[in-house]
C-alpha cells in the first residue's frame, strides 16, 4: 500500500485529484496538505510514496518540496501540477528529479498515465531492493560459512564491502541443531516457519549440512539453555523426530564464531553417550557431569574401550577417577569391583589376554587399602592399553580414507552416516567421531562438499541443465541445491556456468 500526498492551496482541486486516485488506486493511503509548509511537515513525519503538488502555493512551492525531497535523498515520486505552460519551470522540475509535469486543469487520461508510471517507477524501486537485500544476505551466508570452516581472517577481509558487519555484531550466542535423514535438505522451508514462529525472528540460521544448521541469535535471550530445550520439544511435536542442541556460551565478538562453532560441533558428539538427553552446553558450569549419573559414565567409558576410542578414552577415564576419588560415598570394595571391571575390559579388548597376568592384576588392585592406590594401578594399565591401541591409529586413518573413497565414487547415490558406517561394521557415531578427529570435517560436511566440487565440474564441462546436475551429484531438492551452490562459491549455478564459459 502507497502513501500519497497532496499538496494544493485550492479545496477543489485537492478534492478532484483525491477522487481520481481512489478511482485508480483504492487501497493507497491518502493525506493532504493546504500549503507548502503542512507538506513539509508531513514529508518529515510520513514515508511518502508520492507527492502530488501544486507548483504555487503559500509559504513553500511544489518546486521547493522537490529540491528538499532531493537533497533529502528520498525516493518518492514527485508529480507537479500547474496551471502555467512554463518550461523553466519543467527544467528546474527535472533537476530536482520530479518524475511528471501535468498542467491544471488535470485531465483525466493524462493523469492515470502520470500515476501509472510513478507506481511502476515504485515497483522497480521495490524489486531493486529485494533484489539487492536477497544478494546481501546471500553474500553474509557466504562470507559467513566461509569464516567459520576456514577460520581465516583472510575471508573477513574479502567480505568488507560485502557484508554489514554492524548485523554480525549483534551475534553473541549460536545453537548448533542436528536432526537425521537428511532433514535440512527436505524439510528447511517450514523448518525455517517454526524457527520464525517459535522465537519470532530473533534468530537466523546458517545451513551447514543435510542435518545440521548453525542458529544464530541476533538479540540476547534470557535463558538460552531453556529456550533451547523448548525449541527442541517444539521441533520434536511438529517434525515426529529427534533433534540435538549444543548451546554456546556468550561471545564477545563475531571472530570468535570459529572457535565456538567447533567447540559446540565436538560437544555434539556427547549424544552418541548421554542418549537420554538433546541438548548440552558449552559452559563448564551449565548442566554436564551433574547430568550424568554413575550408570551413564561407566557407560560412556566402557564404550570407549571397546570402540578404542582414543578420543575420548582419557577423557572419560579421568572423569571416573575424579568421581570416585573425591567422594566418601563409594566403598572401597565398590570401587575395587568398578575398577577391575575396567581392566578387564581392557585386556578384553585387545585380543592379548593373558589369563594369569590379569588374575595378577586384579588380586593386586583387591589387595589395596586405599582408593589412590586401586586408581593408581588402573592408570598404569589404561597407559599400557592406550600405548597398545595406538600402534592401531593408523587402521583409524585407513577406515577414514575408506570412507572419503567411498562418497568420492558414489557421490550421485543415497548415501548418509549410516549407510558408510554400516560398510565399515562401525556404529554412525564412532565412525563420525573419528572422521572428524582424522580430517578435521564434519562427514555430512565431506559429503556435501564433494557434492558441489562435482557439480561445478558439470557445470563447466556439460550442457545438461542444473536440475539434472543436481540430481546427478546426489540432491534431493534443487533448491536446496541451489542455495548450497550459492553459499559455497557465492554465486549461483547459472552465473557460475556462465563465468566459466567466459574464461
Amino acid at each position: 500500500m502507497y502513501t500519497v500526498l497532496i499538496a494544493d492551496d485550492e479545496r477543489i482541486e485537492r478534492k478532484g485529484i483525491r477522487s481520481l486516485i481512489e478511482k485508480k488506486d483504492p487501497d493507497c493511503r491518502i493525506l493532504e496538505a493546504t500549503n507548502g509548509k503542512e507538506a513539509a511537515a508531513l514529508m518529515g513525519a510520513e514515508d511518502i510514496d508520492i507527492l502530488l503538488t501544486d507548483i504555487r502555493m503559500p509559504f513553500l512551492s511544489g518546486l521547493d518540496l522537490a529540491k528538499q525531497a532531493a537533497e533529502d535523498k528520498r525516493e518518492m515520486q514527485t508529480i507537479l501540477l500547474s496551471g502555467f505552460q512554463d518550461f523553466d519551470y519543467a527544467r528546474t522540475a527535472i533537476e530536482y528529479g520530479v518524475k511528471d509535469y501535468i498542467l491544471k486543469p488535470v485531465d483525466p487520461c493524462e493523469f492515470n498515465r502520470a500515476y501509472e508510471s510513478a507506481q511502476q517507477c515504485l515497483r522497480k524501486r521495490e524489486e531493486a531492493m529485494k533484489s539487492r537485500e536477497k544478494t546481501s544476505k546471500a553474500l553474509s551466508r557466504y562470507f559467513m560459512s566461509r569464516y567459520i570452516m576456514e577460520s581465516k581472517p583472510s575471508v573477513l577481509s574479502e567480505a568488507e564491502g560485502h557484508v554489514d558487519f554492524a548485523i554480525w555484531e549483534k551475534i553473541h550466542y549460536i545453537c548448533l541443531i542436528e536432526g537425521t535423514d537428511d532433514f535440512f535438505e527436505e524439510s528447511e522451508e517450514q523448518f525455517r516457519n517454526v524457527l520464525n514462529d517459535y522465537f519470532l525472528e530473533k534468530v537466523t540460521y546458517l545451513n551447514l549440512n543435510t542435518n545440521q544448521a548453525l542458529l544464530l541469535f541476533l538479540e540476547e535471550p534470557k535463558n538460552l539453555l531453556r529456550e533451547a530445550e523448548g525449541f527442541s520439544h517444539r521441533l520434536y511435536m511438529d517434525f515426529c523426530m529427534e533433534f540435538w542442541i549444543a548451546v554456546s556460551g556468550r561471545m564477545e565478538s563475531y571472530k570468535e564464531l570459529p572457535r565456538v562453532y567447533r567447540k559446540l560441533d565436538s560437544l555434539m558428539e556427547e549424544k552418541f553417550y548421554q542418549t537420554g538427553r538433546k541438548v548440552f552446553c558449552e559452559n563448564p558450569e551449565d548442566p554436564g557431569d551433574k547430568a550424568i549419573n554413575e550408570g551413564q559414565l561407566l557407560g560412556m567409558l566402557e564404550r570407549d574401550i571397546r570402540n578404542r576410542d582414543v578420543y575420548h578414552l582419557e577423557e572419560h577415564f579421568h572423569r571416573v577417577v575424579k568421581k570416585y576419588s573425591t567422594s566418601n560415598q563409594f566403598p572401597t570394595m565398590y570401587v575395587k569391583f568398578v575398577f577391575s571391571n575396567l581392566v578387564k575390559a581392557m585386556w578384553e579388548s585387545t585380543a592379548m589376554m593373558q589369563t594369569e597376568r590379569l588374575e595378577k592384576v586384579v588380586d593386586e588392585m583387591y589387595a589395596c587399602q586405599s582408593i589412590a592406590g586401586i586408581t593408581e594401578i588402573t592408570e598404569k594399565q589404561m597407559a599400557k592399553y592406550m600405548q597398545f591401541i595406538a600402534e592401531d591409529k593408523g587402521s583409524l586413518k585407513y577406515k577414514t580414507e575408506l570412507t572419503k573413497e567411498y562418497v568420492r565414487s558414489h557421490y550421485g547415490e543415497d548415501i548418509n552416516l549410516d549407510v558408510l558406517a554400516r560398510r565399515l561394521y562401525l556404529s554412525a557415531g564412532y565412525l563420525s567421531m573419528i572422521f572428524k578427529k582424522e580430517t578435521g570435517e564434519n562427514l555430512n560436511q565431506y559429503i556435501k562438499n564433494i557434492r558441489l566440487e562435482k557439480s561445478a565440474e558439470l557445470l563447466k564441462s556439460t550442457d545438461k541443465s542444473i536440475s539434472e546436475i543436481g540430481c546427478d551429484v546426489g540432491f534431493k531438492n534443487m533448491s536446496y541445491f541451489c542455495k548450497c551452490f550459492r553459499q559455497q562459491y557465492g554465486i549461483t549455478p547459472d552465473t557460475y556456468r556462465k563465468q566459466a564459459a567466459l574464461s
